[in-house]
């Protein structure tokens, strides 16, 4: 019973005047489902607040669903939760940046939308771990950076390396040294009184994220290309104005999640794009076929020998209608395919690509709005099961072809999935979808509003729990089952 209330309380068709019944059912799960849904009106927003639940309150209120005047004076985080929701008064910021709690101190100092001023006092807090978040704070004043760039933690000087505003000069001198005076704190100790007896590795991990940095000069990263913290070096990798020999050497990294990035850059010259083409990591060469400037002669020839991956290709999205029909018309099927996945598609290509004899090409097709809902019935006449889970994504797939695909012995797990959420799918059509041993299509089948009623109810009182509370979200459940199903809910 429990699942099918959680159902209800996800349901956007339940009527406002069960509401209050649900939420008397007291359950927290349950109380949470509420509270997250869409356009909660202020009587509802009250009726959870009376729970009286401090974590309810907190979520409703962070929320910014209740007004400062309406927020109960006894909540503990009435004034962080309201900040942070968007409901305080503007002294309330400036209220909590001295509150003597310094976790409240350090939630403001990370808010995005704290005040510049409020900002700026608690980068010199008491407490270090404060510190830091004003330091990484996009609003913290320019004129504090250099400040705080020589504060004696290394953690505080590496939130200043991660500030988006962060001035190139200012990078420049933690990326050399870590920034002078030498600190004498680190990760390790910096809101301990002992100090540890060395901080070599809090004050590398200032220059690795100095480094990481968009906007530090380029020629300062010479020292790190061939680090062994790949994490920093992936970061720089992926930038467009990197000096060609870097480029150079960043292609032959022993990372392959390196020469990957290196791979995808657009500013990658041909001769380097051809090498990484034979990589022999197949991520690497997949990564040559999503640079936007891959020569379509390359992107066509690594299509005819490389598995490539299913999201459109970059290259293909920005080529001219010329370069797009030699790809659609060529002999290499997968260049076909990554064709038949461009955002748009002249006509004539749709129902060219649609007449394909090559699997991977109708699959890709299949699915696109322009094919004309009649011509999908031929692509399951041609293709089989392997084409009817991109046939059922098909926004006008017909009724009697989805049905005809869901009954099909050879159906795959995807294939009924697609069609147990198509909006076109008949209620007998659904009950074949919720025969799947797929959990997810029985799911969508149980929450289609097509699926018939009296089926809606057996598996309200069923004994799966998941299925349960699908119906119960059904939209088409008539008010009367909602009512049986609260009243029936233990309290």
């Amino acid at each position: 019973m429990r699942d099918a209330l959680l159902g209800l309380a996800e349901n956007p068709a339940m009527p406002a005047k069960l509401f209050a019944g649900l939420v008397a059912s007291g359950d927290e799960e349950v109380l949470f489902t509420l509270a997250d849904r869409e356009r909660l009106t202020p009587p509802q927003v009250r009726d959870l607040l009376a729970v009286g639940n401090p974590s309810l309150t907190c979520f409703l209120v962070r929320s910014g669903l209740v007004p400062w005047p309406e927020i109960p004076q006894e909540h503990p985080g009435r004034l962080l939760d309201a900040i942070l929701g968007g409901v305080a008064p503007a002294a309330a910021w400036r209220k909590a940046a001295t509150d003597p709690d310094p976790e409240v101190r350090q939630e403001v100092a990370y808010a995005l939308d704290a005040p510049a001023d409020v900002i700026a006092s608690l980068a010199h807090d008491p407490d270090p771990a404060v510190v830091v978040g004003a330091a990484g704070n996009a609003h913290l004043p320019p004129e504090l950076l250099s400040h705080l760039a020589r504060h004696p933690s290394t953690v505080v000087r590496q939130a200043v390396a991660d500030n988006e505003n962060a001035p190139p000069s200012l990078l420049a001198a933690l990326l050399a040294d870590g920034g002078w005076p030498v600190p004498t704190r680190c990760g390790a100790c910096h809101r301990r009184e002992a100090a540890c007896a060395d901080h070599t590795p809090g004050i590398r991990r200032v220059r690795l994220v100095a480094a990481g940095h968009p906007a530090v000069p380029p020629e300062g990263l010479a020292a790190f290309l061939d680090a062994p913290e790949v994490w920093t070096v992936t970061m720089f990798a992926a930038r467009t104005d990197l000096p060609a020999d870097f480029l150079k050497r960043l292609a032959t990294h022993p990372s392959c999640d390196v020469r990957a990035v290196i791979a995808a850059n657009p500013a990658v010259p041909d001769i380097l794009l051809r090498g990484l083409a034979a990589d022999p990591a197949a991520e690497v060469r997949r990564a040559v076929a999503q640079n936007p400037a891959v020569p379509l002669d390359l992107l066509t020839a690594l299509a005819a020998h490389e598995r490539l991956p299913g999201e459109p290709a970059p290259r293909v999205e920005s080529a001219t209608e010329r370069e797009l029909r030699t790809l659609a018309t060529g002999r290499v099927a997968q260049a076909r395919a990554l064709a038949a996945d461009r955002t748009r598609l002249p006509g004539d290509l749709v129902e060219r690509l649609a007449a394909d004899p090559d699997i991977a090409v109708a699959q890709r097709i299949a699915a696109r709005p322009e094919l004309a809902p009649e011509r999908l019935a031929e692509l399951v006449e041609r293709h089989g099961p392997p084409v009817f889970a991109a046939v059922g994504r098909h926004p006008g797939c017909p009724a009697d072809l989805l049905h005809r695909m869901a009954a099909h012995p050879a159906g795959t797990s995807r294939a009924l999935r697609e069609i147990a959420r198509h909006p076109a799918a008949r209620s007998e059509t659904l009950l074949l979808c919720l025969a799947a041993q797929d959990a997810d299509t029985r799911r969508h089948a149980a929450a289609h509003p097509a699926l018939a009623l009296p089926v809606l109810e057996t598996l309200i009182d069923g004994p799966d729990n998941s299925l349960a509370r699908a119906a119960a979200s059904n939209p088409v459940l008539p008010e009367t089952v909602m009512e049986r199903v609260i009243t029936r809910a233990p309290r």
